[in-house]
């Protein structure tokens, strides 16, 4: 943000400015004792969000608004954003990995409910299957039944034929 970084540029211009601190004291001037300066608590709003494709530089990391900035809060400030950023990836991770799982899940109640119509299929094939079996052991015995009198058909007709003419008023010569 460069709103950020030239308002950090103008407090290391007022840091330079401003008399030293760790100057050495008389003791005649003790009563107008300047207290060192504090560090202060870093707030997330101190820390950029890091981009995909975007470098971080370490300077805009560090707390912009403190009055004193030392090589071990800068230390601290680059340990504490690369944990932050490692934070986001595992986070990112764990998003990835929630959405591969809520798939996986609907792949197997997909699956599952597939399964289930196949298996009412697969019933119902099975049934009409035994039902068929039925129907071709009964018309197999009609058929057996029905070739045994075939054979015997002509005799059965020549013979009821003999019987029957004796049943006629007149007399039927066979020739």
């Amino acid at each position: 943000d460069p709103r950020l970084w030239d308002k950090m540029k103008k407090q290391q211009q007022e840091d330079e400015s401003t008399p030293s601190s760790t100057a050495p004291r008389s003791s005649s001037s003790s009563s107008f004792l300047v207290p060192p300066p504090t560090r202060r608590s870093v707030s997330m709003g101190d820390f950029r969000r890091a981009q995909p494709g975007s470098e971080m530089q370490s300077a805009p990391s560090t707390a912009p608004s403190s009055k004193l900035v030392t090589p071990s809060s800068s230390m601290e400030f680059e340990a504490a954003r690369r944990r932050l950023l490692e934070v986001e990836e595992r986070r990112r991770v764990i998003q990835e990995m929630e959405r591969g799982l809520e798939e996986l899940r609907e792949v197997f109640v997909r699956s599952e409910r597939e399964a289930a119509e196949h298996g009412e299929l697969v019933a119902r094939v099975a049934a009409t299957a035994q039902q068929s079996e039925l129907y071709v052991s009964e018309n197999s015995q009609r058929l057996k039944k029905g070739l045994r009198f075939k054979r015997h058909r002509p005799t059965i007709i020549f013979s009821s034929m003999l019987g029957l003419r004796t049943c006629l008023p007149w007399p039927v010569k066979l020739k």
